[in-house]
């Protein structure tokens, strides 16, 4: 954040408007914590709560050029570029990741209005780096730096009293504030070849591994966006009304239930409250569970670099437990474990492609499920059609990137607009390749084998020319295998599959696939599951011996 605003304040009209219009003279802080609050709500919006942000920031700056859309872009690239950079800064950086932040930032760019749909911005960092060339050449960059100096002493007059009852929250905000120091010099300013970090830097590079967890926790804890909220308000108790304000604001009423920054990264489902945890937000953790989860992560992970391991190319998930999920944490309703069954499987996409796993399938709906009442149906398929349409297909400005989606099984019993949702997804992801989500909808394993036999037959009829007794008496395991699903989808067939809910049974999932599948069975129900649940069933899978039969 601090690299992002110096960089706009290297840049003469929106220095003019941030020096004129915003706090940052009379009150950083609190103008920060306003700016990473709206940041916040937006990345949680789903579009009707998006639409009432920008009608707000409309109202909010009816008289500034600001918000068109060339400054925005630049803005989003400021962000994008120190994001990327103080990561790399702190090292442990898999190969890419630069690409993939920048462009889940630079996704932002046109969607606070409708007018800007699909108008060009650079989405890859040397095409951020490029565009900010300008403002960071030598001529600039004493400028620069000297913007960041004056922002950080704006931020070192003391409240001496608030320092004496919280000293544990002003030791933080020091440390920190030295932290995004060392970290903006050596992004602004690169060191020459041989010169050391700092002992503040080197030090946070030695842990930062042990915080990392793909794209939102990748340094310590008072670095992520919830741990700046916390760190800020301990500081100044008088920033805890900073989000109340902006969220009564923009929406009318403060936020329902505990603010959950924690959880930025995961866009609201409609019906939500942008910025409020859920009613059924059972995911927030304390702070000891936090360290003890993200230590077994690093030492799994570990484990998993290790050489010989194999880890699955194509991994099949049983979805299980959402609805015992909702009964047993008393939600009310089965939609809330469906619900965050649906974040849970965002968080479970990063995990798999942030270890390697090219292709997923995941059993979202059986055939059998189809014999519910429509009381638990009906909203359940229209979540799923939205989930499609906020989440996946990008219509959140943080949505899950280069991800191709398709959906398998038997879409004849699935409603219209369900259907209509699944078309436009698979059209608009058709040309994604980072990782192979398969939605098995309307799916039972036995159609899928009476389905693939058929066209088996069928294609054996043809070549050969013949009639359906000579097909068949023709028919090889190796016909019916063309015809899965994976194998008409381009994919390998899965060679592990994962179930949660403490089921150890694979309730028809995959029939033909599976005959040499390893299986893996967790206890936890699917909205229950966490990445160290995940990452203990890969580094079992990857550690076996696979015989294939024999």
């Amino acid at each position: 954040m601090l690299v992002a605003t110096t960089l706009q304040l290297a840049h003469g009209e929106v220095a003019k408007v941030l020096e004129t219009h915003s706090m940052y003279k009379r009150d950083p802080w609190r103008r920060w914590v306003r700016t990473l609050t709206f940041i916040q709500l937006t990345v949680q919006a789903n579009s009707a709560q998006r639409s009432q942000i920008v009608a707000w920031l409309n109202r909010l700056h009816a008289n500034i050029r600001l918000f068109e859309f060339e400054t925005n872009v630049f803005v989003l690239a400021t962000i994008a570029y120190g994001l990327a950079q103080s990561h790399q800064a702190l090292g442990a950086f898999p190969t890419g990741e630069k690409d993939a932040i920048v462009s889940s930032v630079m996704s932002m760019a046109d969607k606070l209005s409708a007018d800007d749909r699909r108008k060009p911005v650079p989405t890859t960092f040397s095409a951020v780096e490029k565009f900010l060339a300008p403002q960071l050449s030598s001529v600039h960059l004493r400028s620069i730096l000297a913007s960041m100096s004056a922002l950080l002493d704006l931020a070192q007059k003391p409240r001496f009293s608030t320092a004496l009852r919280r000293p544990w929250s002003w030791a933080k905000f020091l440390l920190l504030r030295t932290l995004a120091r060392d970290i903006s010099l050596r992004v602004l300013s690169p060191p020459t070849a041989g010169e050391p970090p700092g002992a503040l830097l080197s030090l946070a590079r030695i842990f930062q591994p042990f915080w990392y967890h793909f794209h939102y926790s990748a340094c310590p804890r008072v670095l992520t966006l919830a741990g700046l909220f916390e760190t800020l308000v301990g500081c100044d108790p008088s920033l805890n009304t900073v989000v109340d304000d902006v969220h009564r604001e923009i929406f009318g009423a403060p936020p329902v239930g505990k603010f959950a920054p924690s959880e930025a990264h995961l866009p609201q489902l409609p019906n939500g409250v942008a910025g409020a945890a859920p009613a059924a937000d059972l995911t927030n953790q304390s702070f000891i569970a936090a360290v003890r989860e993200h230590l077994k992560c690093a030492y799994l992970r570990t484990r998993l670099a290790g050489p010989g391991k194999q880890l699955p190319r194509h991994l099949g998930v049983i979805m299980d437990g959402n609805r015992r999920f909702s009964r047993q944490h008393g939600l009310g309703s089965v939609l809330e474990g469906h619900r965050l069954g649906a974040r849970r499987l965002l968080q479970f996409m990063t995990w798999s492609f942030s270890v390697g796993i090219d292709h997923l399938t995941v059993w979202a709906l059986s055939d059998d499920n189809l014999k519910r009442g429509h009381e638990e149906l009906d909203p359940l398929f229209a979540m799923m059609a939205d989930f499609t349409r906020e989440i996946v297909m990008g219509d959140a400005p943080l949505a899950v990137i280069d991800v191709r989606i398709r959906v398998v099984g038997d879409r004849s019993i699935l409603p219209a607009a369900l259907n209509d949702a699944i078309d436009a997804i698979e059209e608009a992801t058709k040309g994604e390749k980072k990782l192979n989500l398969q939605f098995a909808l309307g799916y039972g394993g036995r159609r899928e084998v009476l389905r693939a036999v058929k066209a088996a037959v069928q294609a054996r009829a043809h070549e050969d020319s013949s009639t359906i007794e000579e097909a068949l008496s023709r028919l090889s395991p190796g016909d019916v295998s063309k015809h899965t699903y994976s194998a008409e989808s381009g994919v390998p067939p899965m060679d592990a599959i994962l179930r949660t809910s403490g089921e150890k049974r694979l309730s028809g999932f995959a029939l033909w696939e599976s005959q040499e599948c390893e299986l893996s069975f967790v206890a936890p129900n699917w909205p229950g599951m966490s990445q160290s649940d995940f990452l203990s069933c890969l580094v079992d899978l990857a550690e076996r011996k696979r015989r294939f039969g024999a």
